[in-house]
């Protein structure tokens, strides 16, 4: 709800629950959860290396001050474990989301089909944005919300049998909402998601089984008829296509795939590959660079903007930016080998509990909803598709969002 309200609005939400926790939590007790205190070593780590390594100074006080979300997840956890459950046993506060959900696709499918959305917002470079108007994040904002959602209904126990019609007819809308935005990165993470939940979340399995079944047969209608106010196909698919060729196959500026044939050409295509687009391998390029000259540490939380800053935004190597554009890529460059050995175990640690406890005799809607808070992390921390800025306010509350609802799922799980 905050975040559509704007980061200001979620960043005193943020402030006044930690405020709250630390107010009620007088024992610590929390604190001595060990996934925690690994958690509090990362920020001090974090810390550390800003203090010697970024000279900017608002970039380094981000960096200091970067336990702030730990503490933000710890007053998540509390409140989800909180012993009188006052402040979450709201039994409408499951309807009040699923009604804020239907709202959004309601105003984006409008700006699709009419151009502008209920607020005026007109489509941006082909893109729904829904009530996020200039800012392009409807599908990153549903994809990682996605999660929280189904814990949510697994939390409330909700009854998935009964109310099958309208899961399914609410998931269509969903996953097409989310093609609509135009987010690529966005529908290729919903493309993984849909697959680890139709394979390891038996309770949803045909629910989204036929929810993607939906959007195929929109995203078939959609770009062979051509209504709607927005060529999201072609952004999608062609304009992907031509930036990972780097463009080779266009004729002049028009997105038209040309009759070359292949054969005579594999050389010049293979040059031409990019991961993604050339302004991501460019920032790929810089960014390992960065990490090959500080290879131990990195240079620094949101070095990487310290660095393009430095030199004014151009570089002779790769391509400046305020981030890398890649998760595992950032880490590397701006915490270095032990940064990114903490990322990795944490993604391990993820997966080998998915696993331990995917094969456990657990109480249905505990199991199910840890292990879609699993998949959920799993789907934010992905290494293998570009991504937001891992440091930024943004990404990071989301992040420690989620890993409040893993640490109440996984500890009420080893209890059992």
């Amino acid at each position: 709800f905050t975040f559509i309200a704007g980061i200001f609005v979620t960043e005193v939400s943020v402030l006044i629950l930690t405020i709250y926790f630390l107010i009620k939590n007088r024992n610590f007790d929390y604190f001595r959860d060990k996934l925690i205190l690994c958690f509090i070593i990362f920020a001090i780590y974090i810390a550390v290396v800003a203090i010697f390594k970024i000279d900017h100074i608002d970039l380094k006080i981000s960096s200091i001050f970067y336990f702030r979300y730990i503490l933000f997840a710890l007053s998540i956890y509390y409140l989800l474990d909180f012993p009188k459950k006052e402040l979450i046993e709201i039994k409408n506060i499951l309807s009040i989301i699923f009604l804020l959900f239907l709202f959004i696709f309601f105003d984006s499918f409008y700006q699709f089909f009419v151009g502008k959305n209920l607020f005026g917002y007109e489509i941006i470079n082909q893109r729904i944005s829904s009530i996020f108007g200039e800012e392009l994040i409807l599908g990153s904002f549903l994809i990682k919300t996605l999660p929280i959602l189904l814990w949510f209904i697994f939390y409330f126990k909700f009854d998935m049998e009964k109310h099958r019609l309208f899961l399914i007819i609410f998931f269509s809308f969903f996953l097409i909402t989310i093609y609509l935005s135009g987010g690529r990165t966005s529908f290729a993470l919903m493309l993984v998601l849909i697959f680890l939940i139709i394979f390891f979340l038996k309770p949803l399995k045909k629910i989204f089984i036929y929810s993607l079944i939906t959007l195929v047969l929109f995203i078939s209608l959609t770009s062979s008829s051509k209504f709607g106010k927005s060529d999201i196909f072609n952004r999608m698919v062609k304009k992907s296509f031509n930036q990972i060729t780097n463009n080779f196959f266009l004729e002049g500026d028009n997105m038209v795939f040309t009759q070359e044939k292949l054969s005579d050409s594999k050389k010049k295509i293979k040059k031409n590959l990019k991961l993604f687009s050339s302004d991501h391998q460019g920032h790929y390029e810089l960014a390992l660079n960065l990490f090959s000259q500080n290879p131990i540490v990195g240079v620094g939380a949101k070095g990487f903007r310290f660095h393009c800053r430095k030199i004014n935004y151009y570089s002779e190597i790769g391509i400046c930016s305020t981030h890398p554009h890649n998760t595992a890529i950032q880490l590397l460059s701006e915490t270095g080998f032990l940064g990114f050995l903490s990322y990795a175990i944490f993604l391990f640690f993820i997966i080998f509990n998915f696993f331990r406890f995917l094969k456990k005799n657990s109480e249905f809607n505990k199991k199910n909803g840890f292990l879609v808070i699993s998949i959920g992390l799993l789907i934010y921390l992905f290494p293998f598709l570009p991504s937001g800025n891992f440091f930024s306010n943004w990404s990071s509350i989301i992040l420690f969002y989620y890993v409040g609802f893993y640490l109440y799922s996984y500890n009420n799980l080893k209890k059992e």
